[in-house]
This record gives structure tokens, sequence and C-alpha cells, in this order.
């Protein structure tokens, strides 16, 4: 008889991430203390996940979440946590409807709790005193955007110095990162190769959070790359961002680049790579899915890039499996 303890550990494994993600939203990690008995059970859950150690009375943070879930590391992984909270995880809980769609739910997770959540704002100041701190969490698109920057920032400390490591650089001047959110892939291009100019490119609103992140090593330039002019330079990095376009975003932004870069610049792409027969790890397939109740995008083989590419009109495409969560692809005008 097969042992159903597999399948309990699946069932149970969304008490898991909400527990974590609860711990970093009350600052659990960062010392914060609750007050009232329902607290200590989520901290002993935090113990049982060895998050946290419990010594005597007093709860301190294991190396692990000292180094990764409090909010001053270097290397945090907070800020991820929390737009994973905020902005990914209610619309996890509409995936049936995604499948059945093709599509991400109808009404982003922030929008709906906005509009609902408004009428009781100016009630809040009082319900915090009485509730405590998590009585003022609901969040805004502000926080929406200053969430992702961090999100993306936490995950790029682990994987741009491994994507930009993967191909020789030393010929492209210019960097220009696309979508390139807090920097990491333009500063890690720029570490490794110390005289590159780089420049991120993102949404106004991502810039301006942007700036906490780069002060002053690289430029940073707001626009729409599906609407305004890129900025000059002859290497465009796109991290993380085609597995977010459906095939026509896709196409239109592959064919601006192209037409933007002088002959034999290049273009860097950051995705995770499925394996061609369309499997791979499960950390893929379950990004593939995220796409899907996120944007409506999807992660791709290595093949479907390459032929994407060469539709666009680079003749040299070439990939790299880096080892860690994303892998490097480069394609030459």
């Amino acid at each position: 008889m097969n042992d159903p303890a597999r399948i309990l550990d699946l069932v149970d494994g969304f008490r898991v991430s909400k527990t974590l993600f609860a711990a970093v939203e009350l600052g659990l990690f960062d010392g914060a203390r609750p007050p009232g008995a329902a607290a200590s059970r989520l901290l002993d859950a935090c113990v049982s996940l060895e998050l946290l150690e419990k010594r005597g009375n007093e709860y301190v943070n294991t190396p692990l979440a000292e180094e990764y879930l409090r909010s001053s590391s270097p290397a945090t992984l907070a800020g991820h946590v929390r737009f994973t909270n905020r902005s990914l995880y209610p619309r996890w809980a509409r995936l049936e409807d995604a499948v059945l769609t093709g599509k991400p739910p109808a009404v982003p997770a922030w929008r709906a709790v906005a509009r609902g959540l408004a009428p009781l704002r100016r009630l809040l100041p009082r319900l915090a005193r009485r509730l405590g701190a998590a009585a003022t969490r609901f969040p805004d698109r502000a926080e929406i955007d200053a969430a992702f920057v961090a999100s993306m920032h936490g995950r790029g400390l682990v994987t741009s110095q491994h994507v930009v490591a993967a191909f020789d650089l030393a010929r492209f001047s210019r960097l220009v990162d696309l979508g390139g959110a807090s920097g990491h892939l333009a500063l890690a291009a720029r570490e490794r190769h110390p005289a590159m100019h780089v420049c991120v490119f993102d949404r106004p609103a991502v810039i301006a959070v942007a700036r906490e992140y780069v002060g002053a090593q690289a430029e940073l330039v707001a626009g729409d790359f599906f609407r305004d002019p890129l900025p000059p330079a002859d290497l465009y990095a796109l991290g993380k961002v085609l597995h977010g376009c459906g095939p026509r975003q896709l196409t239109e932004l592959l064919a601006r680049i192209h037409a933007a870069l002088p002959e034999g610049g290049g273009l860097l792409i950051a995705e995770r790579l499925l394996d061609e027969d369309g499997l791979g790890s499960r950390h893929v397939l379950l990004s593939s899915l995220n796409m899907l109740v996120a944007t409506g995008g999807r992660e791709r083989t290595w093949s479907e890039y390459r032929t994407l590419l060469a539709d666009a009109g680079f003749r040299d495409v070439d990939h790299e499996k880096t080892g860690v969560a994303l892998d490097a692809i480069l394609a030459v005008k």
C-alpha cells in the first residue's frame, strides 16, 4: 500500500508558505513580537521550520533566517516574501480560473483589495491600537511596486552574477537593462566589467524605488520599452521579462530591440529554460504556472527562444546553463 504522507505534505504546503509570509509581514525576523497568546503559535511554528530557535522564553533567528529573512541583511529575501504574499498568493487562489481560461485572474489582486478596503482606511488608526500592526497591512500600488523591486533584487543577488559570467561581454561598452528593477543585473555586469557603462530602464514608479538600490552606480531612465525610444546601447539585457510576455508582446519587443541595436550589438536574456520535452525541474514548471496567474506568460524551451530570436533578425544565438535559477542566452545582431 502506498504511503499517503507525500500527498498530505502537498496538501499542507500552503500552510508552510503562509506561516513564512505572516512571520515576515509581522517582522518576527526583525525582532518584533506581536502581543497576545496567539503570537506564540506563530513563533513556535517558525521554530519547527528551523527559522527561529527558542532559548528559554526568547526567540532568536537561525543563521538561515538571519541572512535571508532579516530585512536589513544585504542578502535579504524579505522583499520577495512580501511581494509573493501581497501580489502572487491571492492570484494563486484562483489558479483553476486561470487554467480554464488560459488567462490571469481578470482583476489584479491589489486593485480588488484597495477597492474593498478603501472605506476602512480612515478607521485604521483606531483599529491598529486594538488589533496591532497587522491592521495597517493593506497594500496599495506604491507598496506593490516597492515590494516587487525588493523581490527582484533579492532573487537577482542570487542569479545575476552567474548570468553575466555565462558569456564574454568584454566587447560591449554600454549595457541597458530593460525592465531592470533594482539594477542588480546591470550592477553585476559593471562589477565584472568595470569599464562598462550601465543603465536601468523601467517604469517611472519602479525607477523611483530603484534609486535606493543603485545610487550613482548606474544611469536610471524611466520609460515604457513597448512605446518609448530605447536608450542607445550595444548590449541590451532582459532579465525575467520575456516569460511574462504573450507571443505578440514578445515578438514586438524583440523586434524593437533588434532595430535599436548597432551591427554586432547583443541581447543578453536571463530566463528559466524548460527542457526540450516541455518538462524540467519543479521550480521552472511552477514558475510557468506562476506566469499564467500573474501575467498570462509562460516559461519556454531553448529551441523556442532560438526560433523567436532568429525570426527577430538575430544571427548568432547561444545559451548557457548557469547552475542557478536563471539560465543565460546571448543573441547578436
